[in-house]
């Protein structure tokens, strides 16, 4: 296998890996299932006096 072989498929399957990871992150960054949690961690670096209630 020489250099431009290896570089060959870098280049082919290198972006497809990345695309397929950011679909991943995507999706579970937006899914509805996981707002609760997402919140919870949004509120945590928070200090106790900074909150503010959303109603």
């Amino acid at each position: 296998m020489t250099h431009d072989t290896l570089v060959l498929i870098a280049k082919i399957f290198g972006p497809i890996w990345m695309m397929g990871f950011l679909l991943i992150v995507v999706i579970r960054a937006y899914s509805p299932k996981r707002r609760d949690a997402h919140d919870r961690a949004a509120r945590s670096v928070l200090q106790p006096d900074d909150r503010q209630d959303s109603a």
